[in-house]
């Protein structure tokens, strides 16, 4: 929470944590995967332009 919370670079913050934890640094899922999805649908855009 410290690191969070004092503007640290949260994917650095997640690295250090336990092994248990499995956090990747820049990862990105293989296209058509549930992941690829959801990490397409919480990309930030501008939803009041997009018909």
């Amino acid at each position: 929470m410290f690191g969070l919370k004092t503007g640290g670079r949260a994917e650095s913050i997640l690295m250090s944590l336990s092994p248990e934890v499995r956090w990747g640094y820049g990862e990105t899922p293989e296209p058509g995967t549930p992941e690829a999805e959801l990490l397409d649908a919480l990309r930030p855009r501008d939803w009041a332009s997009e018909r």
